[in-house]
């Protein structure tokens, strides 16, 4: 027995050598191994910001170019005479009838242009026959809605499906607003 417990106690032994050795040539592969950089937070965090700052310099570089340059729009200035004409009315009061704006002369007139594809212009409809029912109809103004874009067998539909009274007029071409 004597014998089996020095046996152990050398196998111990050199099991805590074999583990010193091991550890001696772990600490030394290590040591050898490349050395990644000391602060790699801060070169990313850095790398991040630069990429930022990039972006921004291009984004406000595009902000402060000049825009092309603005083509006008055509059409009657504010204020000025509306060029005189006559367009058959298709939907709204008195379908099948013609206006003629030099007929209308000396009274205010209101020209509405407007598009069944238009989202403002069907939003202000009820406003503008609430309007014309009020006052127009009293011949205080004129008020002509005028269609440059749908197809005029359209014009009356939306007349009815609106309930407009006021003359709706059909523009081909859209000639009376580029006068």
């Amino acid at each position: 027995m004597a014998q089996k417990l020095g046996g152990e106690k050398k196998e111990q032994d050199l099991a805590r050598m074999q583990r010193k050795e091991l550890k001696a040539e772990l600490a030394d592969n290590y040591a050898r191994l490349p050395r990644r950089p000391r602060n790699r937070r801060r070169i990313i965090t850095f790398g991040v910001l630069g990429s930022i700052a990039l972006l921004a310099g291009i984004f406000g570089w595009l902000i402060l170019l000049p825009s092309p340059a603005q083509q006008s729009v055509a059409g009657v200035v504010i204020g000025t005479k509306a060029p005189n004409f006559t367009l058959q009315i298709y939907g709204g009061g008195d379908i099948g009838a013609t206006v003629n704006l030099s007929a209308l002369h000396g009274h205010p007139v209101i020209l509405n242009f407007w598009s069944e594809s238009c989202t403002p212009c069907l939003q202000e409809v009820p406003y503008l026959e609430r309007f014309y029912s009020q006052y127009g109809t009293q011949h205080q103004f004129a008020l002509l809605g005028i269609n440059q874009a749908d197809p005029k067998d359209d014009i009356a539909k939306f007349g009815a499906d609106f309930h407009v009274t006021y003359p709706l007029l059909f523009d081909k071409g859209g000639v009376i607003n580029h006068n």
